[in-house]
C-alpha cells in the first residue's frame, strides 16, 4: 500500500534513485531520460519488486483503456534493459511465458514536507546524514499557540537518536568491511545430498571465487582450497586458510526453482557479518549469480567502478544450459581422478555443442587433459594435442581467460620447450587473474624445471599465501630445495607435508629422494615403503621390507628393480620408464640407467627435466649418452 498523497516516496536500488513525484531516474546525480511509458513500466515494476506481473496486467496499468500488442511492452522492457545493463545492473527477469519481474534490493524512503526532514544518502563506503532546514516561520493565524520550546526540544532529540543510529550503523559497517580482506568461498551444499545439486553448488561456488578475485580487491583462495573435505565449522575451515571471513551456503534445485541461502562469517568470532537468501526459476541461473555476487560485494563493502561491474557479469555464454554444464564439469575435473576428469571433459564438450563459442569450456578441456598427462593417466601423444587446440581455441575466443594462459604455458614447456614463450604465458596468466594460485604453482614448477629455484621458491610461496592448504604447492617447495640440493631444508619440508597429508604419496617419494640425497638409505627405503603402501602397493611394500631384514637393503632394491622391469614387460602403461630408471640409479647401475632415461625421453616424460638436478644422477652425469639425454631435453 502507498503512502498518503501529503506523502513523498522516493526508490533506490543499486546506484539508481527512482522519483515518482518527480517522474526521475538518476544515477548518481545525473539523470537518465526515459519516456513516460518507459517511466511508467519501471515504476510499476518497481512499486511490485519480487512479484510476477503478468503482460496483460502491466499493458493494462500502463496504457489503461487502450489496446496495445505485447510487441509495445517488449520494446518498454528492452530500453529498461539496456539502461540498466550500461549502467551494471540487471534487475527484470523475464518469465517464459507470463510475463516479468523486477528482483533488486529495494530501498522505500516516505517523506512528510510537514516534517523536520532528515536526509540519508547513502553510498558504499559512507552515509552522509544532511539536514534540511525549515523555511522560516511565518505569523499563526488568531487561535494557534506558537510551538513551545519543549515541542522543539522532543523533536531535536528524536533527530539526534535518529543521527546517532545512522552513524553507529555506519561506523559497524565500516569496521565490518575494513577489516575484511580476505574470504573462503565454500560450495554451497545441496540439500538433501542430491549429486547434481552438490556439482552445482560446486560450480557457482567456483564462479563466485573468479568473480571476486578478478576484482583485484580481496584474496580469495582458489576452488581446490575450498573443495576438499573439511571440518563442518566454517571457523575452522577459515583458519586453515588463514582468511578473515568464510562465505558458507546451501543450494536446492526443485519444483522448476534454484534457491540459494548464504551468509558471510567472520573467522575469529563466528559473528555473521551478512545473509541473503535468492530464489529463480531453474533457468534463471545467470540472474541468480549476478544477485549473489552483486550483494556480497555490497556487504563487503566494495565501490564498484563500472569495468568492476562488467567483471562481475561477465560469463563466457549466454546459453544458460551450456553454462550449467560447464559448471558440472568444473565439479568432476575438480576430483582430479581419471573418472572425474574425463567425465569434466564430457561435460565441457556438451557445453561447447550447445554454444561453441564458449571460451571457458574449451579451458577446461585443455586443462583436464594437462593433468591427466602430467599425473600419467594419459600419453602426451594422446593429451598434448587435444590441450594445444583446446587452449589456442580459448585464447581466440578470449585473450583475457588467466586459466587458458597457463594452460597454454604448459603445452609451451611441455611438448614444444620453449621456455620463453612458457614463461610469458605464465605472468599474463597472473597479470590477469593476481589471485590464480595454480598460475604461481605452473610458474614455480617451471622455473624448478629450468633450474632457478630461489625464483621458483618466491612463485610457490606465493602460490601457498593464495592457497595455505595445497598439498601439491608444499610437496613441490620441496622439490624446489632438493633440486637446489638445500637437502636437510628439503627433508623438513617434505616431513612437515607428509604429518599433514599422510594419505598424499607425492611428498612421501620426494621425501625418500632427498634422504637418498643426504645420505641416508634407510629413511630414504622407509620413506619408499610408506608411499608404496599410500598408493595401495600393500604386497610389494611388505615384500620389500621382510627381504630387506633378511638380505639386507641392497638386496631388497635389487628385487624391487627387477620387479618394475617385469612389471614393465607385461603392462608398459602402469610403470612410467623414469620411475624403472630411477630404481636403476638407486643401484647406481649405469646401463640400465641411461637405457630406461632413454626410453623416458621417446615417451614425452614431462619430468624428466628434473634429472639435470639430481644427485642421484651425479654418477652417470660424465656419460656423453646421459649429456645428449640432457640436450635433447633442454631444446
Amino acid at each position: 500500500m502507498e503512502a498518503p498523497d501529503s506523502k513523498k516516496v522516493i526508490y533506490e536500488f543499486g546506484e539508481f534513485v527512482l522519483d515518482p513525484e518527480e517522474k526521475t531516474l538518476l544515477i548518481g546525480d545525473a539523470p537518465i531520460r526515459l519516456s513516460a511509458k518507459e517511466f511508467n513500466t519501471l515504476l510499476l515494476l518497481v512499486q511490485n519488486n519480487g512479484r510476477a506481473l503478468s503482460k496483460e496486467e502491466m499493458m493494462a496499468a500502463i496504457w489503461e483503456d487502450t489496446a496495445v500488442e505485447e510487441g509495445n511492452l517488449a520494446k518498454q522492457i528492452s530500453r529498461l534493459r539496456k539502461v540498466f545493463s550500461s549502467n551494471g545492473g540487471e534487475y527484470i527477469e523475464t518469465l517464459p511465458k507470463h510475463g516479468y519481474r523486477f528482483r533488486a534490493d529495494l530501498r522505500r524512503t516516505v517523506v512528510d514536507p510537514l516534517e523536520p526532514l532528515i536526509l540519508e544518502k547513502r553510498t558504499i563506503r559512507r552515509v552522509t546524514v544532511a539536514f534540511e532546514e525549515e523555511p522560516e516561520q511565518k505569523a499563526l493565524p488568531a487561535g494557534h499557540p506558537p510551538r513551545s520550546p519543549l515541542w522543539k526540544a522532543v523533536i531535536a532529540i528524536a533527530t539526534l537518536i535518529v543521527v546517532i543510529s545512522v552513524v553507529v550503523w555506519w561506523q559497524r559497517t565500516r569496521l565490518a568491511a575494513e577489516t575484511i580482506k580476505s574470504v573462503a568461498v565454500l560450495p554451497l551444499q545441496p540439500i538433501g545430498g542430491d549429486e547434481d545439486n552438490r556439482a552445482l553448488g560446486l560450480g557457482l561456488a567456483d564462479e563466485l571465487i573468479t568473480k571476486l578475485g578478478s576484482l583485484k580487491r580481496i584474496v580469495v583462495p582458489p576452488l581446490n582450497a575450498v573443495a576438499g573435505n573439511f571440518a563442518d565449522d566454517p571457523r575452522e575451515i577459515g583458519r586453515k586458510l588463514k582468511t578473515d571471513a568464510v562465505f558458507v551456503g546451501t543450494i536446492q534445485k526443485a519444483d522448476g526453482r534454484l534457491r540459494v541461502n548464504a551468509q558471510l562469517i567472520r573467522t575469529n568470532t563466528g559473528e555473521q557479518i551478512w545473509s541473503d537468501r535468492f530464489e529463480q526459476a531453474s533457468s534463471g541461473i545467470f540472474a541468480l549469480q549476478d544477485a549473489l555476487s552483486e550483494s556480497i560485494t555490497r556487504a563487503l563493502a566494495f565501490e564498484l567502478t563500472k569495468s568492476d561491474n562488467e567483471l562481475l557479469s561477465h560469463r563466457g555464454t549466454q546459453n544458460a544450459d551450456a553454462y550449467e554444464k560447464y559448471l558440472r564439469g568444473r565439479f568432476y575435473a575438480s576430483q582430479n581422478t581419471p573418472q572425474g576428469l574425463n567425465r569434466g571433459i564430457e561435460l565441457y564438450q556438451q557445453a561447447l555443442a550447445l554454444d561453441p563459442s564458449f571460451a571457458d569450456a574449451y579451458a577446461g578441456i585443455a586443462d583436464a587433459n594437462l593433468i591427466l598427462f602430467n599425473f600419467g593417466l594419459r600419453s602426451a601423444n594422446e593429451s598434448l594435442p587435444l590441450a594445444r587446440q583446446a587452449a589456442n581455441r580459448a585464447l581466440e575466443l578470449n585473450p583475457e581467460l588467466s586459466d587458458a594462459h597457463t594452460s597454454i604455458a604448459l603445452v609451451q614447456f611441455l611438448a614444444d620447450r620453449n621456455w620463453a614463450a612458457a614463461e610469458a604465458s605464465l605472468q599474463k596468466a597472473i597479470d590477469l587473474n593476481p589471485d590464480n594460485a595454480d598460475a604461481y604453482l605452473r610458474y614455480g614448477y617451471f622455473l624448478i624445471n629450468v633450474g632457478r629455484f630461489d625464483d621458483a621458491l618466491d612463485k610457490l610461496e606465493k602460490a601457498r599465501e593464495l592457497n595455505p592448504v595445497s598439498p601439491i604447492i608444499k610437496s613441490d617447495i620441496g622439490l624446489a630445495y632438493l633440486c637446489a640440493r638445500r637437502y636437510q631444508q628439503a627433508i623438513d619440508q617434505l616431513e612437515r607435508t607428509v604429518t599433514e597429508y599422510p594419505q598424499f604419496s607425492l611428498p612421501q617419494w620426494f621425501l625418500g629422494t632427498s634422504y637418498e640425497a643426504n645420505d641416508d638409505p634407510e629413511h630414504a627405503f622407509d620413506a619408499n615403503l610408506k608411499a608404496l603402501r599410500t598408493d595401495g602397493e600393500n604386497t610389494l611394500a611388505e615384500k620389500l621390507h621382510s627381504i630387506k631384514e633378511s638380505d639386507g637393503l641392497d638386496a631388497a632394491n635389487k628385487f624391487w628393480f627387477d620387479s618394475m622391469v617385469k612389471s614393465r614387460l607385461l603392462e608398459p602403461s602402469k610403470t612410467p620408464a623414469i620411475d624403472v630408471a630411477m630404481r636403476a640409479a638407486t643401484l647406481n647401475d649405469t646401463e640400465q640407467t641411461l637405457y630406461w632415461l632413454q626410453k623416458a625421453f621417446e615417451e614425452g616424460e614431462p619430468t624428466l627435466f628434473g634429472i639435470r638436478y639430481l644427485s642421484k644422477f651425479d654418477f652417470v652425469r660424465d656419460d656423453p649418452r646421459f649429456d645428449a639425454i640432457v640436450k635433447k631435453v633442454a631444446l
